[in-house]
């Protein structure tokens, strides 16, 4: 296998198609995951009849929940009064629920229903398997370069992401 970058044609500076990555094998493959992730998140929102912002919310609460409107909020850069359409949305369709906290009234927790949540990894649970005997066949030695590679990796996304940098850009396009 050539691990060399294979790019034959030229393109303007502006095109992401002449940058070092576009022609590198492990950037088209990085690519590849992300347009999938993309694809498989809109077949799993389908499946559960919710959209790309419901089924980020649900996300949020199967990873981490239950979490209160404002730190969803937040968490996924809308409003509070965007998140209660969110969360309005998906109590009515049955996918969570608002409790009120005993200690403070006032203080209001959103939870997904377990039933969502059984439903939800239904879908991903033949990839999930599929990914876990694919990690369970690497050495030790692959497992630490990609663990290393994973979160370099991840630690460039976070800075995309802390630096607002396609949102600043989206505002100055204009």
């Amino acid at each position: 296998m050539d691990d060399k970058p294979i790019q034959t044609t030229a393109f303007p500076a502006e095109d992401p198609r002449g940058l070092h990555i576009a022609g590198d094998p492990i950037g088209r493959q990085l690519q590849e995951v992300a347009v999938l992730t993309r694809e498989v998140a809109e077949q799993l929102g389908n499946a559960m009849g919710i959209n790309q912002t419901d089924l980020s919310l649900m996300e949020q609460l199967i990873t981490d929940g239950p979490l209160s409107p404002n730190e969803l909020a937040s968490r996924l850069s809308v409003t509070t009064a965007g998140i209660t359409l969110v969360i309005d949305r998906l109590e009515r369709a049955g996918h969570v629920v608002r409790e009120r906290q005993q200690n403070d009234k006032r203080r209001v927790l959103v939870r997904p229903v377990q039933a969502s949540v059984a439903q939800t990894y239904q879908h991903i649970a033949p990839m999930l398997n599929q990914l876990d005997e694919v990690l369970g066949a690497l050495s030790a030695n692959d497992r630490k370069t990609i663990h290393l590679f994973l979160a370099q990796v991840i630690n460039v996304y976070r800075d995309a992401v802390s630096t607002h940098s396609f949102a600043g850009k989206a505002k100055e396009d204009q």
